[in-house]
């Protein structure tokens, strides 16, 4: 099955090469290029990290640091397979020795780069599952663990269609530290060794947001704040309709749009210039030098005036903004993508809006359970849950207040990875 693989894997490489040189995003797209299909110059490493995007890359920086303080020594390349992955990498790990692009998983790729590398132990984020890589990996003698595992159901469906395929390639990974029961009973129903399966809790929970410098524009915001974080396609028209109805019961509200992939920018500045909103991309904002004015009447900038909506059109400011929120929607959540992380606001205590697609956050029922969250599913329901937390102030904190408990009590899941990764490089 893995010749099968391998020729397969081979044949989209070939098919998939030259798209790569169109695809929008990469600043240095030559390097993006080289390092996607393994003709990069690499050196040897210790530890290789792997998280796919910018949501595993930002569970992961608390685990990142901690590994670099408990091996000072030891090199570490951290790699990516999104380009956002790679700049918020960039921005929250200066400690690594290297941050790259995931080579794409054919075995003639996996197999040069994983020579020059020779890294001690391979860890991958959230069951990032590459066989080429894998086999490559073990043939050179290197450990491979999966820390903060999850396999949705969804997943679990597709995996059982392939166990006896699946079932070689976790025959590879020495350790799969799963985040909860039902992820570790999951990933062993497809093949997994029950031996080497454990529960180590979720490294979202582990985040550490505070430390965060607040950008300028930030500080200019006054008014009330309803945060759409990480919007997708089908949920902006849903957002803007209640907008529009909550501003009529609050004139002073302000929403803060941010979608959730970069290339959707454009297209959901399009959606405001036809609703007549006044709005500003966050691009547009020169926050030095500049005072807020009009005090509690929204967002007014010296040479700009006001808006009734900011677009966050950049990378890596998302959790800034969360820190002012009123109140956060969860984006990815109306629509069936699985929902986005809702322990950035959990963390800054704002109450919490979701829709009903959270796969990708099981917990999201822990929080709905514990009154630390409200659960939507069209306009109206978002028009009447931000209204109610608006008239309600005092609900509105407990239930913030509620949100944040749920991050205290559920923390430590980055010590238990980092015990486990002292025994694997103590016996590598």
């Amino acid at each position: 099955m893995l010749l099968l693989y391998d020729f397969l894997s081979a044949l989209a490489v070939l098919i998939y090469s030259p798209l790569l040189c169109l695809k929008k995003g990469p600043e240095n797209r030559t390097v993006f290029v080289a390092e996607r299909l393994g003709l990069s110059g690499y050196d040897k490493t210790d530890v290789w990290v792997h998280a796919v995007s910018v949501g595993e890359v930002m569970a992961c920086v608390p685990f990142l640091k901690a590994l670099k303080k408990e091996f000072p020594e030891k090199r570490i390349t951290l790699s990516t397979t999104t380009y956002t992955g790679q700049k918020v990498a960039r921005d929250s790990f200066h400690e690594a020795d290297r941050i790259m692009y995931m080579p794409l998983d054919a075995g003639l790729i996996m197999r040069r780069v994983v020579g020059l590398l020779r890294p001690e132990i391979f860890i991958t984020v959230e069951t990032e599952l590459w066989p080429a890589l894998f086999r490559a990996l073990k043939q050179r003698g290197c450990r491979i663990v999966v820390l903060n595992g999850r396999i949705s159901i969804r997943s679990f469906t597709g995996y059982k269609r392939f166990d006896f395929f699946m079932k070689k390639v976790l025959s590879y990974v020495d350790f799969f530290y799963m985040q909860g029961r039902g992820d570790a009973e999951r990933v062993t129903e497809i093949g997994a060794d029950r031996h080497k399966v454990g529960v180590m809790g979720n490294f979202k929970f582990d985040i550490t947001f505070a430390s965060a410098k607040r950008q300028d524009w930030v500080e200019l915001i006054s008014s009330r704040v309803l945060l759409a974080a990480s919007t997708h396609r089908g949920e902006e028209d849903i957002i803007l309709e209640a907008f529009e109805s909550v501003r009529r019961f609050c004139p002073d509200i302000r929403l803060i749009i941010a979608p959730r992939h970069p290339e959707r920018f454009d297209e959901v500045a399009e959606m405001l210039k036809k609703r007549g909103l006044k709005f500003i991309r966050r691009t547009e904002i020169r926050s030095k030098e500049q005072r807020a004015k009009g005090k509690g009447h929204g967002l007014q900038i010296t040479d700009h005036g006001v808006y009734d909506v900011i677009l966050l059109d950049t990378i890596g400011e998302l959790s800034q903004v969360f820190s002012i929120a009123t109140i956060a929607f969860i984006g990815g959540s109306l629509v069936p993508v699985g929902g986005h992380n809702i322990l950035e606001p959990a963390y800054w205590g704002r109450p919490i809006i979701f829709g009903p697609h959270m796969d990708n956050f099981p917990f999201a029922a822990d929080f709905l359970e514990g009154r630390a969250a409200v659960r939507v599913a069209d306009a109206k329901d978002v028009e009447a849950a931000v209204k109610g937390l608006l008239m309600d102030g005092d609900e509105a904190a407990r239930m913030g207040q509620r949100a944040r408990a749920m991050v205290e009590k559920n923390t430590g899941a980055v010590k238990k990875a980092i015990e486990l990764v002292r025994g694997f490089i103590g016996t590598a």
